[in-house]
Parts: C-alpha cells; sequence; structure tokens
C-alpha cells in the first residue's frame, strides 16, 4: 500500500530564485549559442501560415499585421524594444522553385554582390550557381514587455524594408544628450523605440512593412548593462542569428524585368 505524503506549502521567496539562476540550475551542460534559438519579430502577412486555419502553424487570435515572436509564438500589436546591434549581411538562399532554404550569409565587404547578376524574370541578384543573394539587416534588439521584463531578438530587413533599417539607423544617430562636456551621441542602448505595422502597397500588390518610432530613454541600470551585455557578445559573434527564411509577401511575387531599366 502506497502511503500518500502531504506536503505543507510554503511561499517560495523570490530571492532563492535570483541566486539560484546565477549558476543557471537545471539547465545542465546547455550551450546558449549551439542549444537555444534567437527569436526573430516578424511581421504576419495575409500569405503567413499563421493566419491560414489550415495550417499547423495557424495561431487563432493572429492577425495579418501583427508582430510575431518566432519562438514564443507570440503576437503583438507594438513592441518596445531597445537596439543593440546592426550587422548588414548578403545572405544567400537556394530559389524556391529548387525547395529554397539557407545557403550562407556572406559580410557586406565580401565581395559576393559582385559575382552576381539581376534575373530579368524577378529583378533578384543571383549567383551563377543559380542561388538569390539577399541584402539584409540584422537588427539585434532587447525586447520589453509590460511587466519589466525582456528578452533578446533579432529584427530582418529586406527588400522595401532596407529604407525602414536605413531611417532607423539614421533616427539613432541623431539622438543626442546633454553631458558634462556638452552634447554627445549615446549609445543605441540608451534608447527605447516603438515597433508596429502599416500598409504599404506597390504596383504588385500591398503587404505590411515595420513603423518605428523613437520611445524615451533608458533609465534602468539593469536593463542597459543587460544591453550593453548582448550588445558585446553579438559584436563578438558569440550571438549569430542563423537566418529566417524570408517570407512570400506580394512586393516579391515574380514579375518580369525590363533589363534597360535596371540600375546596375
Amino acid at each position: 500500500m502506497i502511503k500518500e505524503v502531504k506536503i505543507k506549502e510554503t511561499t517560495l521567496d523570490l530571492a532563492v530564485l535570483a541566486e539560484d539562476s546565477k549558476s543557471m540550475s537545471g539547465f545542465g551542460k546547455l550551450n546558449l549559442a549551439r542549444d537555444t534559438a534567437i527569436p526573430y519579430i516578424s511581421i504576419l502577412q495575409t500569405t503567413s501560415p499563421q493566419i491560414n486555419p489550415s495550417k499547423a502553424e495557424h495561431i487563432e487570435s493572429a492577425k495579418a499585421g501583427q508582430l510575431f515572436n518566432t519562438v514564443t509564438q507570440e503576437t503583438f500589436d507594438k513592441l518596445k524594444v531597445i537596439p543593440v546591434f546592426y550587422h548588414l549581411k548578403y545572405v544567400e538562399w537556394k530559389p524556391r522553385e529548387q525547395g529554397g532554404g539557407f545557403i550562407n550569409s556572406h559580410d557586406a565587404d565580401s565581395g559576393i554582390i559582385g559575382q552576381t547578376k539581376r534575373d530579368p524574370m524577378n529583378g533578384k541578384m543571383t549567383l551563377p550557381n543559380g542561388n538569390h543573394i539577399v541584402q539584409t539587416a540584422y537588427h539585434y534588439v532587447l525586447m520589453l514587455d509590460a511587466d519589466g521584463g525582456y528578452q533578446n531578438a533579432v529584427i530582418s530587413m529586406s527588400s522595401s524594408q532596407l529604407k525602414k533599417s536605413r531611417r532607423w539607423n539614421s533616427l539613432m544617430l541623431s539622438q543626442k544628450l546633454k553631458g558634462p562636456s556638452g552634447m554627445f551621441t549615446p549609445p543605441t542602448y540608451a534608447m527605447t523605440y516603438s515597433l508596429s505595422s502599416v500598409g504599404e502597397s506597390n504596383d504588385r500588390g500591398s503587404w505590411f512593412g515595420f513603423s518605428i518610432e523613437k520611445g524615451d530613454q533608458v533609465t534602468d541600470a539593469s536593463i542597459y548593462g543587460e544591453s550593453k551585455v548582448f550588445a558585446q557578445s553579438a559584436a563578438s559573434g558569440s550571438v549569430d542569428a542563423k537566418p529566417a527564411a524570408p517570407q512570400i509577401t506580394t512586393e516579391e511575387k515574380p514579375k518580369a524585368v525590363n533589363e534597360e531599366s535596371l540600375p546596375f
């Protein structure tokens, strides 16, 4: 006969959890770079499987235009983030008609773009092996929640969103604070920004793009410290986000291109 043992419930002090967290208790031999995935923050489009009830990835409450966390599967109408690191890459993809998939990520100064030619049928920069090169801006951010928590994340921007990336970089460079020796440009992680989406269109159709607005100065020393640590990890390459598969949006649908009208 098994004797039932009743355990008296006591309140767990959060200080105990905080102390145990310093040694990553319970995570065993977890390697953060190898065994975890950095969330990507993307925008759900009308073509996203999370919107389609017939897809396994479908999320009941998801709507086109919402921001989407690829790891937690959460959706947001708006997010507050702290940018910590920026990296421009030329990402090599296998064509969708050949199964698609990530091939390689090339640094902006690698010279890979010089090996490409513009495909006259779809306007994509194509290598001799048939793979496509997509210029992609990566913004590493600390994503803040309403309860004071945070999470590391990456936002990738390509195609029409590259101009949003450039505007964001310009916005960060324009920030000024007054110090003992006068005005100065603070680290990017000294300021917050608000992310949401906005409808966009061209002659191919419509989609949702990023909307980025300046927020407030970071005043929490612990949040600033975590942002700085994440920035250093990203800069050293110890936190390197594997490119997420690009979403199919109306702006990317194939369209014949007049070679004489190409800028290069």
